[in-house]
């Protein structure tokens, strides 16, 4: 080998080491390449990540409640107001039979029946009382003396009808004023309980009456119901 590499001029011996390492260069890279290509690539393994399908919500529609959540109970409707039936007689355009709402007054049950006749006496009602279930609401006439001016409810009224059963059958009139008690007071027409109490209260309260007008300052006698009762009461 050495003695044909002496035969070789300096050109061929420069040609054949290029050719050598161009050799080597291409093995080294034919090599390398192929110990790419034949590594293997570990794998990692990876879980499977769950991909839900997105729920689109529309604003527009009420939501709905969750499955086998309990839906929160409706509230129940407000109970309508209670009523009162009430009678009304007397000086009015349409007496009879009327409900009224609860907290009523006597100026209501009136206007109900379809308010007042020109000869109707107001001013011997309490206009501003409340009223009750079962009530009565006599409107009394000019001139004349209801024996109630407004009758009271059956229960009220039955206490009523007692206390007139009670009264003593000799009172004289007239009375006097400062002395008569409830039932004698009862006793004159167009004095019920309620009124009769009344004028206890107001002579326990102020005294001794000193003339029969004073009765005007009793709440529910007017001018009217005064000349009415002067044939009845006195005062000494």
């Amino acid at each position: 080998m050495y003695a044909a590499w002496e035969k070789l001029t300096t050109k061929e011996r420069f040609a054949l080491m290029g050719v050598y390492l161009a050799s080597v260069v291409l093995a080294g890279l034919l090599g390398y390449g192929w110990g790419r290509s034949g590594a293997a690539v570990p794998e990692v393994a990876t879980t499977p990540t769950s991909n839900p399908t997105a729920e689109v919500v529309d604003l527009a529609q009420p939501a709905s409640s969750p499955a086998g959540e309990l839906s929160a109970p409706t509230s129940e409707p407000a109970a309508p107001p209670a009523e009162l039936i009430v009678h009304v007689a007397g000086a009015v355009k349409k007496p009879g039979v009327y409900r009224v709402a609860q907290g009523a007054r006597v100026v209501d049950a009136i206007e109900q029946a379809g308010g007042a006749t020109q000869n109707a006496d107001l001013n011997a009602l309490n206009l501003a009382e409340p009223l009750s279930d079962g009530q009565k609401v006599y409107v009394p006439r000019k001139g004349e003396a209801p024996a109630a001016v407004v009758a009271a409810s059956a229960a009220n009224s039955a206490i009523a009808t007692k206390s007139r059963a009670s009264k003593p059958a000799d009172v004289q009139f007239p009375i006097d004023l400062n002395r008569a008690t409830a039932e004698q007071l009862e006793a004159i027409p167009g004095i019920g309980p309620t009124l009769a109490q009344r004028i206890i209260e107001y002579r326990q309260t102020h005294g001794r009456f000193h003339s029969v007008e004073e009765l005007l300052e009793v709440r529910g006698i007017g001018p009217k119901r005064l000349e009415q009762l002067r044939a009845y009461v006195v005062v000494r």
